[in-house]
């Protein structure tokens, strides 16, 4: 019914976006906080670039970039200072490149965002005095401003992350959270050891005292000027610790049939995410939001005295408790970008691992019929390995909030319950058999789209409705699967999952259709047997037939859904372009560090060589 309830809801208020009120913001401060446990030297190259190009597109002096690695390998934390130095390499050029422009005032060839925000604060200085002796000095400032730290502790993964940043930009530099063994056993750190390995950017960050950390995932997108939208939203509401903008899917043309798919699926149900957030009044916390810190530290962290540590330690879903004591504020007309899954697979591996998130966070919501039994069970299975921990400060759920925060369980519990329901139905006599199905159907798949659907969209509504019922149907079977491997990785704590990235890399490399079978074939197998035992003793098995046939064919759709919708263009370029509004500069590993040239191709300054 939640399905249906939501249309109703978004019918009656509407699904358009509400704009907040604003308020000047140019004296807050804002780290743009990207998280990284990177595993290969592409996850690096990937994280740092966006935040490159998040960085750039949002600058100001007010505005710091601080990439927060938790990257164990050594040649990987080296690789990450040295990308860093690159694209610090890369601000520098640029800048170097309009503020040139800027002294001769040529003000078409400089980003406007950054004419705005940073040239205008020097159009009263002489050009030739400012060329001589500001320029090189304010884009050696801005470049230091991108910086790369590694936290000493894995502890509380990347919420922990972003904590100790919080703490070291407020002049804490050691460890005091999280650091009981009462409360967190083996899993706790040692109070008072280092929170960051000693850097020149640990240094820069210390005691800075940041307003806002606006975190963010390795692949978020930060569309121009955001941030500053974001900044006077939370101007006009400072009570509020957590600003959530919306979480827009984007894809570029050449990317797969399914990341397109689910680009339409997000656009097509964004209305009811409006209606849901306003008639609730506040808004779940998706992970990557803007935080205030002084509000969040006082609530979440808590201080060195009064230690507070309301996110458990061993929790995946950290969101949600944050969530519950800090009520987050929705921005849906401001917007973050996400890339979609790669294809069914890597989105199965996606849910599968949120799934695991959902399990842990039920044994902390039902301690007693849950966390129980789960933790007797782990303690047996794990045997000296269970490592019992408690949670310092339980947060209490309003309605608004307990409804959020079960929304993925809810989801995620429906899978069984759907397979109980065809189980059910094959085995009862109905006088209109199909009667519930089709209602089931009819309030699922196509009311919802009576407030979403409109002369604009018809055609890309009807490809999701199809495309739903391929990938969807399946997922009462699929589903369980999920579950199963959920459960049993928290009670064995042992199980390896493979990574998406590389499974990425699979399919990226190799014959989709052959990838989509790899990693499927089981459920065809499944469904092939399942489907002839039906058909021989079970009469009148029309619903579970479907079901057996969508699960049989679930590898070609995978297949068909991971091809690209156009073909990419190849080049032999090996050289590193960072791209930056309309301008492109080309750099190539021969040139740096060292070496800085102009788009034109010109070396501005040879020998520049701190990076």
């Amino acid at each position: 019914m939640e399905f249906p309830t939501q249309t109703m809801a978004t019918l009656l208020i509407g699904g358009d976006k509400r704009r907040l009120d604003k308020a000047k913001s140019d004296r807050l401060t804002i780290a743009l906080n990207y998280n990284l446990l990177a595993m290969s030297r592409d996850e690096i190259d990937e994280c740092m670039e966006t935040m490159y190009e998040a960085y750039m597109g949002n600058l100001s002096p007010n505005v710091s970039a601080v990439l927060v690695s938790a990257t164990g390998d050594k040649s990987l934390k080296d690789y990450e200072l040295e990308v860093r130095d690159r694209f610090r390499s890369a601000i520098f050029d640029e800048l170097f490149h309009e503020g040139s422009c800027f002294a001769k005032d040529d003000f078409q060839s400089i980003d406007p965002i950054r004419l705005e925000n940073v040239w205008s604060l020097y159009e009263d200085v002489d050009k030739t005095l400012f060329f001589h002796e500001y320029l090189h000095d304010i884009c050696d400032r801005y470049a230091r401003e991108y910086m790369v730290i590694h936290r000493v502790s894995r502890v509380l993964r990347k919420c922990g992350q972003y904590q100790d940043l919080m703490l070291l930009s407020e002049g804490e530099d050691e460890a005091f959270s999280y650091c009981d063994p009462l409360f967190y056993g083996k899993g706790a750190r040692n109070e008072g050891e280092q929170l960051f390995y000693d850097s020149d950017d640990v240094k820069n960050i210390f005691g800075r005292k940041f307003d806002y950390t606006l975190v963010l995932d390795g692949d978020t997108g930060v569309p121009k000027k955001c941030v500053f939208d974001l900044l006077d939203i939370a101007a006009a509401n400072p009570e509020k610790g957590i600003i959530q903008p919306s979480i827009k899917i984007h894809c570029q043309p050449t990317d797969t049939i399914f990341m397109h798919i689910e680009t339409i699926r997000q656009q097509i149900y964004e209305p009811m995410t409006n209606a849901v957030m306003e008639l609730l009044g506040q808004s779940a916390y998706f992970g990557k939001a803007l935080l205030k810190n002084r509000i969040y530290i006082d609530n979440v962290i808590g201080s060195r005295d009064h230690p507070i540590e309301r996110v458990p330690i061993d929790v995946l879903s950290h969101d949600t408790f944050e969530a519950a004591i800090l009520k987050p504020l929705y921005a849906g007309s401001v917007c973050l970008l996400e890339a979609p899954s790669l294809n069914f697979v890597t989105w199965n591996i996606r849910e599968r691992r949120w799934n695991r998130g959902e399990v842990l966070l039920a044994m902390y919501f039902w301690k007693n019929g849950i966390g129980k039994p789960m933790r007797w069970i782990k303690k047996k299975i794990q045997g000296e390995n269970f490592n019992s921990t408690k949670l310092r400060t339980e947060s209490t759920l309003n309605f608004a909030s307990s409804y959020i925060a079960y929304s993925a369980l809810r989801q995620m519990v429906m899978k069984p319950l759907l397979m109980l329901y065809v189980l059910i139905h094959i085995s009862v006599h109905l006088r209109y058999r199909y009667a519930s199905i089709i209602l089931i159907m009819f309030l699922v798949l196509v009311f919802p789209k009576f407030a979403t659907c409109n002369r604009r969209n018809y055609k890309y509504v009807l490809l999701e409705t199809i495309a739903s019922i391929f990938q969807f149907t399946p997922e009462a079977m699929v589903g369980c699967v999920r579950i199963f491997k959920a459960v049993q990785a928290n009670l064995a704590a042992n199980v390896k999952w493979i990574p998406q990235r590389a499974v990425e890399d699979e399919f990226r490399n190799s014959n989709p259709f052959i990838s989509s079978f790899h990693h499927l074939w089981g459920y065809s197998l499944f469904a092939l047997v399942c489907g002839v035992l039906v058909v021989l003793f079970i009469p009148r098995a029309m619903l579970i037939l479907i079901m057996l046939t969508t699960l049989f064919i679930l590898p070609l759709y995978t297949g068909i859904t991971s091809l690209p919708l156009q073909s990419p263009s190849r080049s032999n370029n090996d050289d590193i372009t960072f791209s930056n509004g309309d301008k492109e500069i080309a750099i190539s590993d021969a040139e740096m560090p060292g070496t800085y040239r102009s788009v034109d191709g010109g070396v501005i300054n040879e020998g520049f060589s701190k990076y």
